[in-house]
């Protein structure tokens, strides 16, 4: 099916600064979901939070600190791990159902998060991606999801590892080196930025040992987010940490070939996505890529085949994706939008917590 522009358009003027999104309608019953997220009140209270799809506040548990990404776990239905935002030292399981914390997870010692992890139901293991502050090093680390005990810590391969996705068949891992150092005493500091070394690289999980790494031309194109394809493709998007005027690629894909393929996009669509990207989202149904840019108020999207833009649309402060039977986009200014319908006459989705800033990532959770 050919995507236009024209069907990309927002839903209408009416909507404001809450753009509807005009994709593909899906099979399955939106209402057997759950959206996801951590959040923050004006209060700057911390939570991880669930709406179901009318809108309404299904959840609300509090946090110790601010969140970051937030995964379901397959093996215990209603049920999320909540990380802490980089460099936070805490990962909690909360069962939404319940609206209870029932588990709290450490970063290992003199270690912290970055914010994201995943897990494998083949394996039965929670993976997350963590720092040692004293050296630097990135590590990967497996822990049993009976009871969260430490099973294995590997090297990543590289400085920074961000968000990390299992290969198809959950024997390899992917991972965003992100090449840039932090520390908890100096919280939101980077402390490497003239020696920066960012890496995609893969490792097997079997034994540990990284497989695979490949670096970018241009060491300040740190590679934070990516989402993986049931075909093996990975889409990773990038943020700069060079000159404010410098004008940069700002997403990669890659599949088996010897280097990292920046996907296609003329002069102006870079400029507008500010040298910023955040959350990755892939639509197998459609072969489409969504890419949020929050510091340019915009999503975009791409073709997984033809590593092409395709078009964007305005969301101000839009950040987090997910797709269950069709996009969800939610914002730092309390929004999460959608729309029901392809076409013209289509009815726009508009949830407002005007109470809430949701974080940069959204998940969703499958309740039956």
């Amino acid at each position: 099916m050919q995507i236009s522009r024209r069907k990309f358009l927002l839903a209408g003027a009416a909507l404001g600064a809450g753009a509807a999104f005009g994709l593909f309608p899906r099979t399955a019953n939106a209402n057997n979901y759950w959206l996801v997220s951590a959040c923050s009140n004006k209060n700057n209270e911390h939570f991880v939070a669930a709406l179901d799809m009318q809108g309404q506040l299904r959840c609300q548990v509090q946090l110790p600190a601010r969140g970051h990404d937030v995964i379901a776990l397959a093996n215990k239905p209603g049920h999320v791990i909540a990380f802490a935002r980089r460099p936070g030292t805490f990962a909690m399981e909360v069962d939404l159902l319940k609206g209870e914390v029932v588990n709290e997870i450490h970063a290992l010692a003199d270690s912290h998060f970055y914010g994201h992890g995943t897990f494998s139901a083949k394996h039965n293991v929670l993976i997350t991606s963590e720092n040692r502050f004293a050296s630097g090093e990135g590590r990967i680390v497996l822990r049993d999801a009976r009871d969260y005990s430490l099973l294995e810590s590997y090297p990543s391969g590289g400085i920074g590892p961000h968000q990390i996705a299992l290969m198809p068949g959950e024997d390899s891992l992917v991972i965003a080196n992100g090449g840039i150092r932090t520390h908890p005493d100096q919280p939101r500091k980077k402390l490497n930025l003239d020696t920066m070394a960012p890496n995609l690289a893969y490792l097997d999980l079997s034994n540990g040992k990284v497989v695979q790494s490949h670096r970018l031309d241009n060491p300040k194109l740190s590679i934070r987010h990516l989402a993986v394809s049931t075909q093996g493709k990975v889409v990773a998007g990038l943020q700069y940490q060079g000159a404010k005027n410098d004008l940069v690629p700002l997403a990669i894909a890659h599949q088996g070939q010897d280097s990292l393929q920046y996907l296609k996009a003329d002069e102006d669509t870079w400029r507008r996505m500010n040298q910023y990207t955040a959350s990755v989202c892939i639509d197998e149904a459609q072969q489409v890529v969504a890419i949020s840019c929050p510091r340019a108020d915009l999503i975009t999207y791409w073709s997984l085949r033809g590593n092409s833009f395709i078009a964007s649309e305005r969301l101000a402060d839009g950040a987090g994706l997910t797709f269950t039977d069709r996009l969800y986009a939610s914002s730092g200014k309390g929004r999460v939008v959608t729309s029901k319908t392809l076409g013209t006459d289509r009815e726009a989705n508009l949830m407002e917590f005007s109470g809430l800033k949701w974080d940069n990532h959204l998940a969703h959770i499958e309740i039956g």
